[in-house]
């Protein structure tokens, strides 16, 4: 199914430029990421409506989300080999060492809990 015609009057065809420093565009970027919104959507809301929009993640949780996707990927084609019958040689480090990054991401999201406590 296509997607629906925009009004005249609602399609975006003007175009503005603005230089940031690398530091403000690593900022943008992080705050966009963080509302799961393209930076100039967030420049855009911020503008017009002079409000940040509302945080979905913490930039710490989507990283930590990030790196147990990417955790889950790798245990998926561990596991898609060994059903194959393919037992690479160096499976039993692959397998220590992501176990290792589990717990490690385990204890941090645990320990980012109770920051308020120390």
């Amino acid at each position: 199914m296509a997607r629906p015609k925009a009004k005249e009057e609602e399609k975006r065809i003007v175009q503005v430029n603005i230089r940031l420093t690398k530091i403000e565009h690593e900022k943008v970027c992080v705050l966009a990421r963080s509302c799961c919104l393209s930076p100039a959507n967030l420049i855009r809301q911020k503008m017009f409506s002079g409000k940040f929009p509302e945080l979905k993640q913490s930039p710490i949780e989507a990283d930590l989300y990030r790196e147990l996707h990417r955790i889950g990927v790798n245990l998926n084609q561990a596991t898609h080999r060994i059903n194959q019958q393919e037992m690479p040689g160096d499976y039993l480090t692959i397998l220590t060492h992501l176990s290792l990054t589990v717990k490690k991401t385990i204890k941090i999201l645990l320990d980012d809990g109770r920051s308020g406590e120390r």
